[in-house]
């Protein structure tokens, strides 16, 4: 299984031009199973058509999540699967003093023989809103609603030695820490993937090809996953 974190940064790169190929490519290139994609913009806006073009890839599931309504279209996270879900869920996460409106889509699937909660998001830039929003996530990956979990998003952490990201990642077996902001040079992990469950075989990685450090302002963050007791087949080639 490969797992893709991505924050698109509504398909604006470095060179401050708009291209939802240049994502789509990048994506496309990756060859993952699950994909958790941030600061997508609804097709709506005027020069946005990166949902149209989202048919030209291999997901038959794509999952919206609405977080805000920006002046030409909606915006929010986004969650890409080969198989649909048994069961979604799109919740609101705790926000304070008006700050902006932050979510996370929550999938339940089944993966060679394995039941697995996908859980995607992108939390908020204050501290203690990130503790509330990380605390209010909990309830979801506990033991009752799933053996095995996963993890994606941009949990914007500048510094991951704060004690209420310490505590929140305690619940997961494998976590990233590879640095994904901004492109050049790269100094933060606030892309993170992470797992909980058996795992068999973990490696998290980076996509440092030249597409993908023009494409958005934050690197794709991959991770090939096996898990125990699981049905395997072989991993995606890599890119």
């Amino acid at each position: 299984m490969r797992i893709l974190s991505y924050n698109i940064h509504g398909c604006i790169g470095r060179d401050g031009r708009e291209s939802p190929d240049r994502i789509l490519e990048v994506i496309r290139q990756t060859n993952a199973d699950i994909v958790g994609l941030q600061e997508v913009h609804s097709d709506d806006s005027l020069d946005r058509d990166f949902l149209r073009k989202l048919d030209h890839l291999p997901y038959r599931s794509v999952l919206y999540g609405k977080t805000l309504r920006k002046p030409n279209a909606d915006y929010g996270n986004m969650l890409l699967l080969r198989e649909p879900p048994e069961r979604v869920q799109r919740i609101e996460l705790p926000n304070l003093h008006g700050g902006e409106p932050r979510g996370a889509i929550i999938a339940d699937i089944r993966h060679n023989g394995q039941r697995l909660r996908i859980l995607s998001t992108h939390l908020d830039l204050r501290v203690k809103t990130r503790r509330l929003q990380t605390r209010s996530l909990l309830p979801y990956l506990s033991q009752e609603h799933c053996e095995n979990c996963i993890l994606l998003g941009d949990l914007n952490e500048w510094l991951p030695w704060r004690s209420h990201i310490r505590q929140f990642m305690a619940n997961f077996d494998a976590c990233s820490k590879l640095r994904t902001f901004p492109i050049k040079p790269c100094l933060f992990a606030l892309d993170r993937i992470a797992i909980k469950g058996e795992i068999s075989h973990c490696e998290f990685k980076t996509v440092d090809s030249r597409l993908a450090k023009i494409a958005s302002d934050h690197r794709p963050l991959i991770c090939d996953l096996s898990w125990k007791n699981a049905f395997h087949r072989p991993l995606p080639p890599k890119s």
